[in-house]
């Protein structure tokens, strides 16, 4: 019994805890930040795109004549074509969140290792254009996301900044007041335009915009902040 539970314990770690580790925590592999010239940094919006808020997220950024990178799941992406193509037109970049949106470790090693793979073409098949970064819901890995991500092409896509819209008591004053000291040049910031976050952050964006412009920030898609490297 022991024995069972120590090659249980060791292979919970090779699959769970050093993806963890070296992914989540130490962010190796994957697009976390880019560097940190004057003036950029890279808001990310998850979870869309959702005809009921999205667009005022669109609104707002073009207000600011700002851009901004979406991971999209791909069963929103089909059902929304339009949108999609919105975010296309309005100079967006549209990469890869999931398609099905289910936290790794929860999920068999099987759909973890599909999944990057499948948001991926099917997002193409919208966009008609290739996807080339993965950013799995909660940002959670497992082995088998990282296989997946590599079989597919993809490459990982993490955050440095975390708005926390999503959380519980989370409203557009204090998620704004939060965030405003952690902006920095060359940093990747997660908020969400659908779900639960999108409650928060469609009402704070104007305000997060206009203190970014009155800090001499700008947003632009990761494709543009990585281009600085």
């Amino acid at each position: 019994m022991r024995r069972a539970l120590a090659w249980g314990g060791a292979l919970l770690l090779g699959y769970i805890g050093l993806p963890y580790l070296l992914v989540q925590r130490l962010n190796l592999g994957v697009l976390r930040e880019g560097p940190p010239r004057p003036g950029q940094l890279a808001l990310t919006f998850d979870d869309g795109p959702d005809p009921q808020t999205t667009p005022a997220v669109l609104d707002a950024l073009k207000a600011a004549g700002m851009h901004a990178t979406f991971f999209v799941l791909a069963p929103h992406a089909e059902a929304h074509p339009a949108l999609v193509w919105r975010l296309l037109a309005e100079g967006h970049e549209v990469q890869a969140h999931a398609a099905r949106h289910l936290h790794a470790w929860v999920r068999s090693p099987w759909s973890a290792f599909l999944d990057p793979g499948e948001a991926a073409r099917r997002i193409a098949a919208v966009t008609g254009q290739p996807v080339t970064l993965h950013r799995p819901p909660h940002g959670a890995y497992t082995l088998a996301t990282i296989l997946g991500q590599r079989t597919a092409g993809l490459r990982g896509a993490h955050w440095s900044v975390e708005g926390g819209d999503w959380q519980k008591g989370a409203s557009p004053g204090r998620t704004l007041q939060a965030l405003l000291p952690r902006l920095r040049p060359g940093a990747v910031v997660v908020l969400h335009d659908a779900g639960p976050g999108a409650r928060v952050t469609v009402p704070m964006l104007p305000a997060l915009l206009q203190a970014m412009q009155t800090q001499g920030l700008r947003s632009v898609t990761l494709r543009e902040l990585e281009r600085q490297t």
